[in-house]
Formats: C-alpha cells, sequence, structure tokens
C-alpha cells in the first residue's frame, strides 16, 4: 500500500503567555499522498499557517509543538539542520508575503541562481533557465526582473517571484500559504494553472492552504476545513462543496453565492 508522502499526526501547537500555555491547534491529523494536493481552508486564525509553519520548522518564537509528529516519505521529519537542508530541495515553500520570503540584500539574479543550482543546470543555461521561470509567472521582461533587488519590486511582483523560486526544484511536496491572495486575477489563474501541472506532469504533492474556496476547487482534490485550531470537516472537495455536514463548512459554503457556477 502506497505510503503518504506527508502525515501529520495529532498536532498540537501552542504559545507560551507567561506561565501559561494557550493552544492553538488542537490534536490536529491529515496525510497527503503523493501525487495529491490537500487543502486547509478556515478564516484567519484557525491555525492554518501554523501547520506550515510547525511543518517548516519555522513557528514564531513564543509558539512551539508541543505534541505529535510529523513523518515526511515514511520517516519522521527531522529538525534543525538536517530539515534546513531539506527545504528548497525535497519541501518547498511560497509563503504569503513574498517580501518577507525574500534576501533584500541579494539581486534576483543571485537568488534565482542559487536555485537553479541545486537542480545541476549547468552555469551557462541558467540565464535562460531563470528567464523561462519568471515567464512562467507572468513576467513579460523576465530579463528586466533579474537585475531588480526585492525592495524594488511591488508586492505581488515579490509574490511571483517567489512562486518562480518554488519552480526551480524537484521537490516532492509544495507547501504554499495562500500563494494567489496578492495576486490579480489574470495572474492568479495562471498560477493556480501552472500549480495544477507541477501537480499533474511531476507528480508534486500539494498543500495548499487559504481561505479562498473557488481557488481551492479549482486546484485540489481534497479538503480539510479547520475552525479554532480543529478539523471540523474533511473529504473530497466536491462533497465538501456540495454536501457540507458541519455547521461551520455550510456557513462557509453558504458565503458563497455562485459556488455552483465555480
Amino acid at each position: 500500500m502506497e505510503k503518504p508522502i506527508l502525515q501529520y499526526n495529532n498536532g498540537v501547537v501552542a504559545a507560551k503567555l507567561d506561565r501559561t500555555e494557550k493552544e492553538l491547534v488542537c490534536g490536529v491529523s491529515f496525510h497527503i499522498f503523493p501525487g495529491e494536493s490537500l487543502a486547509l481552508i478556515g478564516e484567519t486564525g484557525s491555525g492554518k499557517t501554523l501547520i506550515a509553519q510547525s511543518i517548516m520548522g519555522v513557528l514564531p518564537g513564543n509558539v512551539s509543538m508541543v505534541s505529535g509528529e510529523i513523518s515526511f516519505c515514511g520517516n519522521t521529519l527531522p529538525k534543525g539542520k538536517k530539515l534546513r537542508s531539506m527545504l528548497g530541495r525535497e519541501i518547498v515553500y511560497i509563503p504569503q508575503n513574498g517580501h518577507e520570503f525574500l534576501d533584500p540584500s541579494r539581486s534576483i539574479r543571485r537568488q534565482l541562481f542559487d536555485s537553479i543550482g541545486k537542480l545541476g543546470v549547468a552555469p551557462s543555461q541558467r540565464y535562460a533557465f531563470a528567464c523561462e521561470k519568471l515567464a512562467q509567472v507572468g513576467f513579460a521582461q523576465p530579463e528586466a526582473i533579474l537585475k531588480q533587488y526585492p525592495f524594488q519590486l511591488s508586492g505581488g511582483m515579490a509574490q511571483r517571484v517567489t512562486i518562480a523560486l518554488a519552480l526551480c526544484s524537484e521537490a516532492k511536496l509544495l507547501i504554499a500559504d495562500e500563494p494567489t491572495t496578492a495576486l490579480d486575477v489574470t495572474i492568479q489563474a495562471q498560477i493556480l494553472e501552472l500549480l495544477r501541472r507541477l501537480n499533474r506532469e511531476r507528480g508534486m504533492s500539494i498543500l495548499f492552504i487559504s481561505h479562498n474556496l473557488a481557488v481551492v476547487r479549482k486546484l485540489c482534490t481534497r479538503v480539510a476545513v479547520m475552525e479554532k485550531g480543529h478539523i471540523v470537516e474533511s473529504g473530497p472537495v466536491e462533497d465538501i462543496f456540495f454536501h457540507p455536514q458541519a455547521p461551520y463548512t455550510q456557513r462557509l459554503i453558504a458565503a458563497i453565492p455562485t459556488r455552483r457556477k465555480l
């Protein structure tokens, strides 16, 4: 039987507040199989981003995963240097805010070339490869973008660069945290099609975090609905959209006035 590429078992994430702890993610469990795309949906503050951060090992200073286990390709996900060595190679991440992810002191060219170098692309081919990835995320003049620094880019442009960086990878798992929120509708559709292609052609598994149910339905095969740190319902995307069981899910779906036209 095929093993999940990612298994998140009974994870509890808590914040230290003076002498007490407040649970923010409360015993959450889910899995993703190779080539599968799973969405975590829910309102802001439901715990979605904390789950992504706990997988990546980048939780805020006063927040920690106090219990539970995360496994990747059948093995317990390591911590520290071993985990960092996997990031960008086996696991890639697209954050909500591209400016927070990019190194402000280094040009876009240098940052892309570093990622491309990990693929074994010959130095003579890296410039063309970088331009191709930037074009894929909607830049009409990728050569000009390579010369820029992150502070010279708008929020939407920086977000597209972070997505291009994720494309410079042969990772098995992509974690995308609200990756299209800062993009206009046309670019958003282009990025979603690109992610679908990665999922379909490369077999890259996707954990897609969003509050946008219309976007989720276009990309994902399964959905887990979060409310106040708990998963209240999960299942195939069509079942969740048209036959929601949990009251919270029903309210989310009811808020989409044209959901049957999506």
